[in-house]
């Protein structure tokens, strides 16, 4: 039982807000948060291909300090940041109210999390959470789980991943920048492998997104 919400989250000073705004051709994605020694380090990944100029603006970036790439994959890099902001993008609450948090991707201005609720008052109270701190706070979709929990992509990592290489790649793009071989070659498999994963990949995305249309809470 519960809700899946997708919510954007829009403020200045959420971490690494104004880099987003600076880079909206770059898709963030928030993974995890600690505090050793009294210190908020934020772990994010970046995917695109421009990461000199994107490193610039997070070392500008005045709601986060000391950007550091930790790991550099075909299409991301992760980086270790200070937050410098009081803002929090997922308080400490959600875990203590029994809130699960899917996914936290880059939005305008600001972040959408894809976040599971235990009922509307848990909603309502994360909204009210937000816009205390004068956060902007919009749902764009709600689900019923009870009905599905199609608010989430059951995509294998094979797939996934070839999503991410073909999308920035320019495969997708008109005219495309790459082709099948192109990803084959990169991928060291056959254009038929391409193509099975590319199509199976694309099928679980569009019967996700019919069916989610079926469900969403008007």
């Amino acid at each position: 039982m519960g809700f899946i919400a997708e919510v954007q989250l829009a403020h200045d000073e959420l971490a690494l807000a104004p880099t987003i705004s600076e880079h909206p051709e770059t898709t963030f994605r928030y993974e995890y948060e600690m505090t050793p020694d009294d210190r908020r380090l934020q772990f994010a990944s970046v995917f695109g291909d421009d990461y000199t100029s994107v490193e610039e603006t997070m070392t500008s970036d005045p709601t986060v300090s000391d950007p550091t790439c930790v790991a550099t994959f075909e299409n991301r890099s992760i980086y270790r940041l200070e937050v410098e902001t009081d803002l929090e993008i997922v308080p400490d609450r959600c875990g203590e109210q029994g809130l699960f948090v899917f996914t936290i991707t880059s939005a305008e201005r600001g972040w959408t999390a894809r976040i599971h609720l235990p009922d509307r008052d848990a909603l309502t109270a994360l909204r009210a959470w937000y816009r205390d701190r004068d956060v902007s706070f919009r749902v764009t979709q709600l689900y019923d789980t009870s009905v599905s929990d199609s608010g989430t992509y059951h995509l294998t990592e094979q797939q996934y991943e070839i999503l991410m290489m073909a999308y920035y790649s320019g495969y997708f793009d008109i005219p495309r920048d790459s082709t099948q071989d192109d990803l084959a070659e990169r991928l060291e498999i056959s254009d038929s492998a391409v193509s099975q994963r590319l199509r199976r990949a694309i099928s679980e995305l569009i019967a996700t997104t019919i069916e989610n249309d079926r469900m969403v809470a008007q």
